[in-house]
């Protein structure tokens, strides 16, 4: 009976997030790093990391979990990476890039941002493009090394804060009547 109600929540879907609401919760996220780099610095890389995990667990979910899905999100980073760096190093100067160019920095990097998804998404055959047959073989080498070696490591420490934050709901609903008393 565990194992029906496992592959139940398993398969069912949370409910998307409208479009407006995510928008805000990315705002609110967004306004809660530029505080912890105003007023807690030495927290600053810890939060980005948490947002990054986030954002990374996201696209992991989106792409199935798997093989493919790890090499989209490592060559949509890296795509991002050499676009922002492209960017930053074809800037004149610190003073004119903040002044002149920085909305028309964000709206370049934002068009790029989109052939870069698309980009990821054959991942594959950019690859194989650019290696032939040696790609092949990588990819199936990959594979192999990936699924068995890889995949649990790394979806145990993608979900391990979100499990635990489940848990701790779990818990604390399990509680009956002693509320938010301890146990």
């Amino acid at each position: 009976m565990a194992r029906a109600d496992k592959k139940k929540r398993k398969k069912a879907k949370k409910p998307k997030e409208p479009f407006v609401a995510r928008m805000k919760r990315r705002g609110r996220e967004a306004y809660g790093l530029g505080q912890t780099l105003v007023h807690e610095p030495r927290a600053f890389p810890g939060a980005c990391g948490g947002l990054l995990k986030r954002s990374f667990r996201t696209m992991w979910e989106a792409r199935g979990g798997g093989f493919y899905a790890c090499g989209f999100v490592l060559t949509f980073i890296w795509l991002e990476i050499s676009t922002l760096f492209s960017e930053l190093m074809s800037a004149t100067g610190v003073g004119s890039f903040l002044s002149d160019q920085l909305l028309e920095f964000l709206f370049r990097f934002s068009l790029q941002s989109i052939g870069n998804t698309v980009q990821a998404f054959v991942w594959p055959a950019l690859i194989i493009d650019e290696y032939e047959l040696w790609g092949i073989a990588g990819i199936a080498i990959s594979y192999l090394l990936f699924s068995q070696f890889l995949k649990s490591a790394l979806t145990k420490w993608l979900f391990a804060d979100a499990d635990a934050g489940l848990s701790a709901v779990a818990q604390s609903s399990g509680n009956g009547d002693q509320g938010d008393k301890p146990v």
